[in-house]
């Protein structure tokens, strides 16, 4: 099985749980990255994405015609995925017939809400999903996520 690990990071959270996801893994990773990030504050992206808005981003990988299983790992803002996050799905294409599953990553709350818009999202392109997982920021920085990474890749690989 194939299996692309594709993430935003703002803060670094996220990139270290999706790293090590896709070391495990043994997948390919993609970072998502805004195109340009106009200064607008933590305030701005949070209005962006409680309004469902996209955000550019850099060229990256979006096809899916050589991978099995997509695995988004995302942080959450007000419940909401970020921007660039909404464009990279917005961009996937080759997805029908596709697995997929999703990392939420938290200050605290939120994953059940961003985990179910992804869903959404993904379902609509004909995608399939396998699992889910979320890990809370203080856990990643005090490195106790070991054990929900674990959990969570065997669900993939069983799926």
């Amino acid at each position: 099985m194939k299996i692309l690990v594709a993430y935003y990071s703002w803060k670094g959270h996220t990139e270290t749980v999706a790293r090590d996801l896709a070391g495990k893994l043994n997948a390919t990773t993609v970072k998502i990255e805004p195109l340009s990030d106009p200064g607008s504050g933590m305030f701005g992206k949070v209005l962006k994405a409680l309004f469902g808005m996209k955000g550019a981003i850099k060229p990256c990988q979006t096809d899916m015609k050589e991978f099995d299983h997509l695995v988004l790992a995302t942080p959450v803002w007000a419940q909401k995925i970020p921007p660039y996050t909404r464009q990279y799905l917005a961009d996937l294409t080759n997805c029908s017939g596709k697995k997929f599953s999703v990392l939420a990553e938290m200050g605290g709350s939120g994953a059940e809400s961003v985990i179910g818009i992804v869903k959404k999202i993904l379902v609509a392109k004909g995608m399939i999903f396998v699992a889910s997982a979320a890990t809370v920021e203080k856990d990643v920085e005090a490195q106790q996520v070991g054990t929900k990474i674990e959990e969570f890749v065997k669900k993939i690989q069983a799926g």
